[in-house]
Order: structure tokens, then C-alpha cells, then sequence
């Protein structure tokens, strides 16, 4: 057995080894220094705010060890922390700056605008700052801070250089929801570079703001899907009332958009087209329902539910759309339609679920029954009564357990997950990468060990446990996510927060907020900027996102592994 002072060499020595080729060789990390991060893991996971501790760490010799200290103070949350990072926005690393401007973010610190002002406006600010100072100022949202965001995209260039920076801030001025000046944004929508031009759009769309109309309407017809998506999203009716526009050439535009090659533009046409009222509009969306691509199915299905001056016509088509050939999402989504619509087709239709071999189809019968007062109630009694089917039925009296008292860890258990998973990273080491098989294929993420070990020693031990394995993904939302059932029912996960954004295909879990998540875990679809800074980045898909775009509601994790060296990898 290893001496643990032999063993810490050993780790960090095998991780210098796997140093990618041509990367720089960053100072190595003592014995001491790996204290030192285990101790500011600990504080994260317990959010306590020691400030002898943290005022300590942020002066380390170590640039590592200063630069967790700060990610530490974002991470705890706790308003002292804002006089700690101001000494640390002199230091010398960029890294340790930038990671200054992304904890003055999550702190909300509306003290700091004008710092963060002055940083995206110098054209001396490394880009990784500068990208981190707009990030912030979005998440600070005072009216100071938008101005600031509005004042740089109004007079940056579009060039390769500032492009990283541009992007950021058109993400962070779209997490404002007041109804602004537009002029700033509207400028990056001619843009050559689509990444740029699709994050413009974004930003436009967010507030629903009459002024955005006309632009969005004119982006409808973008070269990239990506921006035309984003576009259709923001033309609803009373939007394009408020405008000015004629509404009936905007639902022309998407009833055409229905067609597009790209099935994100057509869902989000049929999205947005279910909230016009014209006999063509609604003709369209019905239509959507035989559609073999869940995704506009279901979104048909889902929007038909606020047509009840049509319901003599949608209510058969719902009723059809139930039948035991078509998709598990498409009959549970026309299910619940049916409860508004009528309720009496509501509860032939959910008794008829309510036998299904599917675990999915049939919670969602008993959660539609409940939903239907006295005569949904007596269905579920005979349900019960039934030799056929009482056993289908959930047990009385039981619900989701409260979560538990989160296990104390020791300072040695601490030090030992930062000598496994964050010494590596930090090293260059490659990252660990799960595979998930799913019956429409398999889906590999990397997983970020170095900026959430906390969340990746919990996935790696349901991964190698095998409680993974039959999670059925009980929330598909088409072109936005999806998110699996909980693997635990006990236990809430800590967050960890980091630099990383919540990208096209991210890895992360359910959660309401800071603190509240639990596993299941979550597959982004879209970018979802609007949520950084509340939910932890684990990994992100690297094969397979194809596999992810096709999951249904009710699909289920078939296996699951772990790839590399470590205890129960292949």
C-alpha cells in the first residue's frame, strides 16, 4: 500500500506525463497547494464562508491556488466575498482575472459595473477577461450594466479578434427582459459570422419586444438554420400586433417556415404558428400532428390545447393521435391536450394508457386521471379494483422521499478526490468520458473533472454502479432538452458552478436552482445562456449528438460505462 505523501507524487507525476504535446508546462503542485485545494473544495461543498481562510489562499504563491480561491468565493455566495476578489483583479494571471470577473458575476455585484465597464472596453484586456467581464454584467442585470454591454457592441468591429468577446456580450445583453434600445444588437445581425449573427437573434427575441419584429421577420429568411430558428421563436401574434405587422403575412412566413429542410426551424415555426388563430395557421398545426417527426408532433399536439373554439375539429385528431401505433410522447402529450379540451375523451383515452406496458405512459394516465376531479378518481378506483391492472397502479400513500442530510466528508476524502480528478486536469491529463447506450445509439460525454469533481464522483459512481442503467428520459422538449427521470430520490447535488456555458449539447442535471438538483441528468439541445450561472456544466456530448436529438420521451438508458483507467472503467 502507498504512503499518501508517496501516492500525491505519484499522481502528480502521471499527470505531467499525460501533458498534451505543446501545451505549456504550468508550475507543478505541491503537496501543500493540493491541501490547499482540497480545503477550498471543502468550503464550496459546505458554502462556508472562511474568510481567513480565503484571504490566506488568494495570496498563495501558486497561481492555481489563488485561482480556485477566487472561483472559491464565487461558488460560496456570501456577500463579504466581494472584498476579497477586489485585490485579486491586479493579479498578474489572466486566468486569475478572468476567473474574477466570472465570481463577480455570480455574486451580483452591482458595485463592480463600472470595473467590468472599464475591462470590456480596453482594447488592452486579454480576451478571456474581457469574454468573462460581458458574462458577468449580464448576470448582474442593473440597468448600468446593460448600458455597458450596449455600449460596447455599438462600437465594436467584427473582427476574428474581438469575435469571442462580441458573442459574449450579445449573450449577456439577451439575459435582459426590459424593453430596451435594440440598436446595439440589431447591428450584429448582418454580421458575415453566423455564430455571431445567431446570438444577435437570440438576444432579440428575449425581451419580446414589439421593436425586434421587423428584424426578425427579415432574419426568418437567414442562410443559417440556426438563426432562422431563433427568429421564428420571436414572432408571436401579439408581438407582431404591437409592431405594426400584418399578422397574416407573418403567419404566412411561418406556416412556410413549417417546411424547412431543418427540423429545428419547422418546430419552432409550428411553436410559434399554434398561437396565430386564422383557419390556415390552425390547419397547419393539426396537419403537424401526422407528422412522422416527434418533434413537430409533439409540439402540435402540445399547442392544440389552447384551441377550444376548434376543439370539435381537434379533439378527434387528438383522440387518433393516441393510438398504441403512434410514439409514446405524441399519445402522452395529446393525452394531457385532452384534459383541457375534453374531458370525457380525456378518460377513455387514459384508462386505455393506464394498460400500457410503458412505465411512462401509464404515470402519465394516473397523473391525467387525478387531474380530472370525481369521474377521474372512480376510473382510477376500478383501475385498482381490476385483476388486470391493479397492479399497474402506483401504491397508495407513497411520494417522493425528502432529500437526505447530505454526508460529511473528511478532509482526507476531500484530498483524495482532488488528487484524482483535479490534479490530472490540471496537468493535462485526458478527461474521463462515459458512454451512454441508448436504443437509438450511443452518446459519449467528456466530463469535466478539474471544474466539478464534486458532480463527477457522483456520476462515475452511478455510471459503474449501474443505477443509471433503465433511467427513462421523462422530459423531452423538443429543440431545448432532454432530461431523465431521477436516478436517486434522496439525494440533492451540490452545485459547481464554473466558466464553462451551458453549450449545445452540455451535460447537466434537473434543478430549480442553486442546491436543488437531482439526478436525472439533463442533455442541452440548444444553448441555453439564459440559465448560466445556476446550473453546474458536468461535460458535454463529443459523439452522438445526433443520438440526443432523436431521444423520445420514454426512452431509456440501456448501458452505461466509463472509458479510461480508474475503479470499474473499460
Amino acid at each position: 500500500m502507498l504512503r499518501p505523501r508517496f501516492a500525491t507524487l505519484l499522481v502528480i507525476l502521471l499527470a505531467a506525463i499525460a501533458l498534451p504535446h505543446g501545451q505549456a508546462k504550468r508550475p507543478p503542485l505541491s503537496p501543500s497547494d493540493i491541501d490547499a485545494i482540497a480545503r477550498l473544495v471543502m468550503l464550496e461543498d459546505t458554502r462556508q464562508f472562511d474568510e481567513p481562510v480565503l484571504t490566506r489562499l488568494l495570496k498563495s504563491p501558486h497561481p492555481e491556488v489563488r485561482r480556485r480561491a477566487v472561483l472559491a468565493v464565487g461558488r460560496i455566495v456570501n456577500p463579504g466575498g466581494r472584498a476579497l476578489l477586489v485585490p485579486a483583479r491586479t493579479d498578474k494571471d489572466p486566468d486569475i482575472v478572468a476567473t474574477v470577473a466570472f465570481a463577480t458575476g455570480q455574486l451580483k455585484d452591482a458595485e463592480s459595473v463600472t470595473w467590468l465597464s472599464q475591462l470590456l472596453g480596453s482594447a488592452q484586456t486579454p480576451v478571456a477577461v474581457a469574454r468573462e467581464a460581458a458574462c458577468a454584467l449580464g448576470k448582474i442585470r442593473t440597468p448600468e450594466a446593460r448600458s455597458a454591454l450596449a455600449k460596447y457592441l455599438g462600437s465594436a468591429s467584427e473582427t476574428p479578434a474581438a469575435a469571442p468577446v462580441v458573442g459574449e456580450a450579445l449573450l449577456a445583453i439577451g439575459r435582459f427582459t426590459t424593453r430596451e434600445d435594440l440598436t446595439s444588437i440589431v447591428r450584429w445581425t448582418t454580421a458575415r459570422d453566423t455564430e455571431l449573427r445567431w446570438r444577435a437573434t437570440w438576444a432579440l427575441f428575449r425581451p419580446r419586444d414589439p421593436a425586434a419584429a421587423p428584424h426578425l421577420l427579415k432574419l426568418c429568411d437567414d442562410p443559417s438554420a440556426e438563426v432562422r430558428f431563433w427568429a421564428m421563436r420571436g414572432l408571436a401574434p401579439a408581438v407582431v400586433t404591437a409592431a405594426g405587422l400584418d399578422p397574416a403575412t407573418t403567419s404566412a412566413r411561418l406556416r412556410k417556415g413549417v417546411t424547412d429542410p431543418d427540423r429545428r426551424v419547422s418546430t419552432e415555426a409550428v411553436r410559434t404558428l399554434m398561437l396565430y388563430d386564422d383557419d390556415a395557421s390552425f390547419g397547419v398545426v393539426i396537419g403537424a400532428l401526422d407528422v412522422p417527426d416527434t418533434w413537430l408532433s409533439v409540439s402540435a399536439a402540445e399547442g392544440l390545447a389552447r384551441f377550444q373554439k376548434r376543439a370539435d375539429v381537434a379533439v378527434p385528431r387528438l383522440v387518433a393521435a393516441t393510438a398504441e401505433t403512434r410514439p409514446t410522447s405524441l399519445r402522452v402529450t395529446a393525452l394531457f391536450a385532452l384534459t383541457t379540451l375534453s374531458p370525457e375523451a380525456a378518460l377513455d383515452v387514459a384508462s386505455s394508457l393506464a394498460r400500457d406496458p410503458g412505465t411512462l405512459a401509464r404515470s402519465s394516465a394516473v397523473q391525467a386521471l387525478q387531474r380530472l376531479g370525481a369521474p377521474g378518481r372512480a376510473r382510477l378506483d376500478a383501475l385498482a379494483a381490476d385483476p388486470a391492472t391493479k397492479d399497474l397502479m402506483p401504491q397508495t400513500g407513497t411520494s417522493r422521499r425528502p432529500p437526505a442530510a447530505r454526508a460529511a466528508r473528511t478532509e482526507a476524502t476531500y484530498r483524495s478526490l482532488v488528487e484524482r480528478w483535479v490534479v490530472p486536469d490540471y496537468a493535462g491529463a485526458p478527461k474521463p468520458r462515459a458512454v451512454l447506450t441508448t436504443a437509438r445509439g450511443e452518446i459519449e460525454v467528456e466530463l469535466y473533472a478539474g471544474d466539478a469533481p464534486l458532480g463527477l464522483e457522483f456520476f462515475i459512481d452511478v455510471v459503474t454502479s449501474g443505477e443509471i442503467v433503465g433511467t427513462e428520459f421523462g422530459r423531452v422538449v423538443p429543440n431545448f432538452v432532454a432530461q431523465q427521470r431521477a436516478i436517486r430520490n434522496d439525494v440533492t447535488l451540490r452545485d459547481e458552478v464554473s466558466r464553462r456555458g451551458l453549450t449545445r449539447g452540455n451535460l447537466s442535471w434537473a434543478s430549480s436552482g442553486l442546491d436543488t438538483g437531482h439526478p436525472g441528468y439533463t442533455l442541452g439541445i440548444t444553448p441555453q445562456p439564459h440559465n448560466e450561472g445556476d446550473f453546474t456544466s458536468l461535460g458535454r456530448v463529443v459523439r452522438g449528438m445526433d443520438v440526443v436529438d432523436r431521444l423520445e420521451l420514454g426512452d431509456r438508458i440501456t448501458g452505461a460505462r466509463m472509458l479510461g483507467p480508474g475503479p470499474g472503467f473499460r
